[in-house]
């Protein structure tokens, strides 16, 4: 309609005009420190020439139009390309060499002016005269020189800060042009849904280079600086800034040393040329640390990936990691072992002595080769397994990120110690396979079929326990797994879905009719402890209770609750806000993100990037009905930042109770920092800690509602 038209209209207008004249203001402030730096480096003279001859003034204009044939052509008469850098290059020469002459001449004349005042002042004979002259005017001299050196080195310093401000601001307006020219180019792409979302729907220009904006491919080729100041930063911006200058320092030593090794690494001979590529960049500044850490990270391969990322899955840190748990989180059972045919780490801060009897139990029979067949029929309740006797546990079900190219369990680990300390509670940690070897969907599969085997009672005579309730987390690729879990049992079956959506329908009726009859009544005041749940929230309490009597063996039902951090919910290239924003993360810059989506859904697999199990953000609305009590937490500067905005607000439209919280200065996945002493992240972590003791206090309790 015609309203509509002149409302988008004046919206495209009213941005992009405001946005022209932030750029208007940009440039010229550009250009006039461009000319300041002209006339520190070439020479005032030299400057002031070529501003005329650039503007066009006087005898050395910038050009004019010749007749050329029948028609007129424009000739400049600029010096240009290599011409006018050998120029630049002379000027710069000269002035430096005019500029040291005339220091080394002043120097001298304030030295003869000091060595003729003494004289004329002195009283002592001539000969001691003499050396007490030559001293003071050789130290007035030297003073002086000193002084014009460090005038002119404050200067260079103050200059090159305010060539990075300009830096800074023409990258910012490009990142805002990014989003407005977005948000109005696929205004009716948006429109596909009746509410507002961030991320734009996807399209060919997403993973076609020549089709893709030029000034999107420019933001996405930037390099990732580094601020030189930061004296005058918050705490908590300064630790940021120490988790980029790391992050550069190791991309670039990785990258530079692959590029001396290959692909290959040379049998591991890249790891001693890495350590020496650190050294030099410790020193060699953040300006080529960074510049050099953006160029191999822009076009990565996933030999970089692995090697840069995979540090932390080197044995002596996952071993070092593990007694430095032991010692310091008080870890008392530690095993590896297989569930559902994928190999975990299984974890307890308590000692367990049942389970560990049960595992030494299970692995004297597999060497023996005598383990016994236990009989299961598949039913329309699922699989029938005996299940009395078998002690119950709360179990954390977690799944580590890595971007499915690496285990980040030696940096989970000590966090997940305090998780299992608090919530009294076994933590499991499935180990699924990898790329470059196994695409989607070999991990989801695999963490599918543990889930099942775990929830089902089906590996619990070979675990000692059966699980009570059962939290399921994930970071980063992680929480992409986790979520896309709970979309593949809806949606596969595996669970009753339907049956559950059901029984949330019923129960909300129940709470409004307990509700609107509680307000006829007598009024009573709630505080927080007496406060009215929310539908969904008194949903799966109830559930929750029902299944603690009613749990019947075989049956797999859905986890009592979802964690994510900073999760990866979509697969696909789309812009949005934070995509835009977040483009220089430390830990998960866009070159990054880019190649990991293509690894993990390669195109050859012929599997879209729209597959709600490899991009949760698209999953339909009754697989998110079924969804259960959601936490999210995610940085405020997360390039993923708005994937987990627009699933948390389709989470809350369905009915489901979930919650996001966003972390200020935190890079992505940031969990692991609680323990390197960032008081941001182990906020978040209290947050965790109470989300799931909630969770399994309420099972342990008791009772219904």
């Amino acid at each position: 309609p015609p309203s509509r038209y002149r409302s988008d209209a004046s919206f495209k207008t009213g941005g992009v005009n405001s946005l022209l004249f932030y750029l208007i203001n940009t440039l010229q402030l550009c250009l006039t420190r461009i000319e300041d730096a002209d006339a520190i480096w070439c020479g005032k003279e030299a400057a002031r020439a070529r501003s005329r001859e650039m503007a066009g003034e006087g005898e050395g204009n910038t050009g004019g139009y010749v007749r050329v044939g029948g028609g007129m052509k424009y000739e400049s008469r600029l010096v240009s390309g290599k011409a006018y850098t050998r120029l630049a290059r002379r000027q710069q020469i000269a002035n430096a060499c005019g500029r040291w002459a005339l220091r080394c001449l002043t120097s001298a004349g304030v030295g003869l002016a000091m060595y003729l005042a003494v004289d004329k002042g002195s009283k002592v004979s001539s000969r001691e005269n003499g050396a007490h002259m030559a001293k003071a005017a050789g130290k007035m001299a030297g003073a002086y020189f000193l002084k014009s050196v460090a005038k002119r080195k404050y200067e260079v310093w103050r200059l090159r800060h305010r060539i990075e401000d300009s830096i800074q601001s023409i990258s910012m307006w490009q990142q805002k042009w990014i989003i407005v020219s977005s948000i109005t180019e696929v205004n009716d792409l948006r429109k596909t849904t009746s509410y507002s979302k961030l991320i734009a729907e996807p399209s060919a220009e997403d993973h076609n280079l020549e089709m893709k904006a030029s000034s999107r491919r420019l933001l996405e080729a930037l390099p990732i600086r580094s601020n030189k100041g930061a004296f005058w930063y918050s705490q908590g911006a300064f630790r940021l800034l120490l988790v980029r200058r790391v992050m550069d320092l190791v991309y670039a030593s990785v990258g530079t040393s692959l590029s001396y090794t290959g692909p290959s690494g040379a049998y591991g001979l890249w790891m001693p040329l890495a350590g020496l590529c650190a050294s030099y960049y410790a020193v060699a500044g953040s300006d080529v640390t960074s510049s050099d850490a953006a160029r191999y990270v822009q076009a990565p391969d996933m030999g970089f990936i692995k090697r840069a990322w995979g540090m932390v899955t080197l044995p002596p840190i996952k071993w070092l990691s593990l007694e430095a748990s032991r010692l310091l989180k008080g870890i008392e059972l530690v095993e590896r072992v297989v569930i559902g045919g994928t190999p975990c780490l299984l974890m307890s801060h308590s000692p367990q002595p049942v389970i560990s009897a049960a595992i030494d139990r299970t692995r004297r029979q597999k060497s023996r080769n005598d383990l016994p067949e236990i009989a299961e029929e598949q039913g329309s309740e699922g699989i029938n397994v005996d299940l009395k006797g078998i002690e119950e546990k709360d179990v954390i079900f977690h799944i580590t990120g890595g971007g499915w190219f690496i285990h980040t369990t030696a940096t989970d680990i000590p966090w997940l110690a305090e998780w299992s300390a608090v919530a009294n509670a076994v933590v499991v940690v499935p180990e699924y396979d990898l790329l470059p070897s196994h695409h989607f969907p070999v991990a989801l599969n695999q963490v599918t079929d543990m889930y099942v085997a775990l929830a089902s009672g089906e590996a619990a005579r070979e675990l000692g326990f059966r699980p009570r309730r059962i939290a399921v987390s994930g970071e980063s690729a992680g929480g992409n797994l986790a979520a896309a879990l709970i979309v593949k049992l809806c949606m596969d079956g595996i669970i009753d879905a339907e049956g559950v959506r059901v029984a949330k329908e019923k129960t909300r009726k129940e709470f409004e009719e307990e509700k609107a009859g509680g307000e006829e009544g007598e009024s009573r005041p709630l505080d927080a402890k007496h406060r009215h749940p929310s539908s969904s929230e008194h949903f799966f309490r109830r559930m929750r209770s029902d299944t603690l009597t009613d749990r019947k063996a075989g049956v797999v039902t859905l986890p009592d609750c979802l964690l994510l951090s900073c999760p990866a919910l979509n697969m696909t290239h789309s812009v949005s806000p934070s995509r835009i924003m977040g483009t220089g993360d430390p830990v998960l810059p866009s070159g990054l993100i880019q190649m990991i989506s293509n690894q993990y859904v390669p195109e050859e697999s012929g599997v879209s990037k729209e597959d709600p199990l490899c991009s949760p953000y698209f999953a339909p609305d009754d697989a998110l009905r079924c969804f259960p009590n959601t936490l999210l937490w995610v940085s405020a500067s997360d390039p993923l930042l708005d994937d987990a905005v627009d699933f948390n607000t389709r989470l809350r439209r369905v009915g489901v109770n979930s919650s996001i919280h966003a972390a200020q200065h935190m890079p992505h996945a940031f969990l692991g920092l609680s323990n390197a002493g960032f008081p941001e992240a182990e906020r978040v972590q209290k947050s965790c800690q109470r989300f799931l003791l909630e969770t399994f206090r309420e099972r342990k309790e008791g009772g219904g509602e």
